[in-house]
C-alpha cells in the first residue's frame, strides 16, 4: 500500500515538475527531483531508466554524481542505486 502511494506521489511532483519547468524560477526541476525520489526505490523500471541515461549522457552521470555527493544520506542510498556500474565508461 506504501509503495502504492509512493508512486502516486512521485508521478505528481513529476508532473507538477514538467508543467513548472518553464516557469522563470526553475522550481520545475527541483518538483521533478523529489519525484525521482519517490519513484526510484518502489519502481525498477524508473530506476533502470535513470541508469540508462546516466550510461548515455556523461552530463547526466555528473549532475547525478555531484547529487549524490550533496544530499542526505536517506537520499543518498537512492541515488546510489543508480549508478552506472562500468569505471572506465566515460575515458
Amino acid at each position: 500500500m506504501i509503495r502504492i502511494i509512493f508512486r502516486i506521489i512521485g508521478i505528481i511532483f513529476v508532473l507538477l515538475g514538467i508543467v513548472l519547468g518553464i516557469a522563470p524560477i526553475p522550481i520545475g526541476w527541483l518538483m521533478m527531483l523529489i519525484g525521482l525520489m519517490f519513484l526510484i526505490p518502489t519502481t525498477p523500471s524508473v530506476a533502470r531508466a535513470i541508469r540508462g541515461m546516466r550510461r548515455r549522457s556523461s552530463t547526466v552521470d555528473r549532475a547525478f554524481a555531484g547529487l549524490t555527493r550533496r544530499a542526505p544520506t536517506p537520499y543518498r542510498r537512492v541515488l546510489k542505486e543508480t549508478e552506472v556500474d562500468d569505471v572506465n565508461l566515460w575515458r
